[in-house]
């Protein structure tokens, strides 16, 4: 996603091909992330999928929603098209001054329905800044944790989180959730469960550059039930983050999951008659990874790809969770 002052960004397109009926523009600030080229690429494209999906079910009623690290607002404005029953919506991001400007974008697409619903606006991390249980929490946040200094330095918290915040989760050295950089995951889920209404559920994306064990892993310590509800085949943006990637798998002496992003397309369409980056349906995460899993690249020969400007691809998978 490309920071750039004040651009805009024209979210019809990505609308449209997930079902939803509007048409407008965002203006995104520096610190704010944007949207890739073409929206199939964006990880907005399985988040509002999702919420489509959702809004259509019986079986649930939702009628609050915290949304966690929106970055730009077109969730909460995918949200208020698709919910009928909403009556309050919960914004958060950790960087504070993104926040009047994601409510501009907001009620400049929706004025109407943006005055109807009580929308709160707050910063912090996780769900510490949601004050009240609510029905859903969706959050797709980074990843990769750095330290401090490494976080100043890079201000990409579209990609970085700070380390420092979930190392007291880390059950020691051989940790698979440290090993795989997913304490962050855990501490956010285990943050969503205790603002959860009774027969609530979290939305979470995360990027399937991990092995399954370790997704596993992440629900199990959070003790939440979860299943796969989408799963797609992603070009890596922001070739400088492979580094990051790099670095700490060299640190954990782990391995990461890329893939050479033209094989395995081919493979995809070859083998599901798929065209990348289509959601891939009627495969599971783990099917997925078998089948390109001869094409596979660990983070630093992804890396080693970027820098020779080959594309890098990664799964990336939208899971709902429910408490036990």
């Amino acid at each position: 996603a490309t920071n750039i002052m004040g651009k805009i960004i024209d979210i019809t397109g990505l609308m449209n091909i997930t079902g939803i009926n509007h048409s407008g523009t965002i203006d995104v600030t520096e610190n704010m992330s944007g949207l890739e080229s073409n929206p199939k690429d964006d990880w907005l494209f399985l988040c509002l999928l999702v919420l489509k999906d959702l809004s259509q079910r019986t079986d649930i009623k939702i009628s609050s929603i915290a949304n966690i690290g929106s970055g730009n607002g077109i969730d909460i404005i995918a949200e208020l098209k698709l919910f009928k029953n909403l009556n309050k919506i919960i914004v958060t991001d950790i960087i504070e001054e993104i926040l009047p400007q994601i409510r501009k974008n907001i009620e400049s697409n929706l004025p109407e329905e943006s005055k109807k619903i009580q929308i709160t606006y707050v910063a912090g991390r996780d769900c510490e800044p949601v004050k009240e249980k609510v029905d859903l929490i969706y959050g797709n946040l980074p990843l990769i944790m750095v330290s401090t200094d490494e976080l100043d330095k890079n201000r990409a918290t579209t990609t970085l989180t700070e380390a420092s915040h979930y190392l007291h989760l880390s059950q020691g050295q051989n940790d698979i959730l440290q090993k795989y950089s997913l304490l962050s995951q855990l501490g956010f889920l285990l943050s969503a469960k205790e603002k959860l209404q009774q027969g609530g559920m979290i939305i979470t994306l995360i990027g399937g550059r991990v092995p399954d064990e370790a997704i596993k892993e992440v629900f199990h310590r959070a003790g939440l039930g979860y299943r796969e509800l989408y799963c797609a085949f992603k070009m890596q943006a922001d070739p400088e983050f492979l580094e990051q990637y790099a670095k700490y798998e060299t640190a954990e002496q782990v391995k990461f999951f890329f893939y050479d992003y033209e094989k395995a397309s081919k493979i995809i369409k070859d083998k599901l008659q798929i065209v990348v980056p289509d959601i891939i349906k009627n495969n599971s995460g783990e099917q997925l990874k078998e089948l390109l899993k001869d094409v596979r690249l660990n983070a630093n020969q992804a890396y080693a790809f970027a820098k020779d400007r080959r594309p890098v691809g990664h799964i990336a998978f939208a899971f709902e969770a429910t408490i036990l």
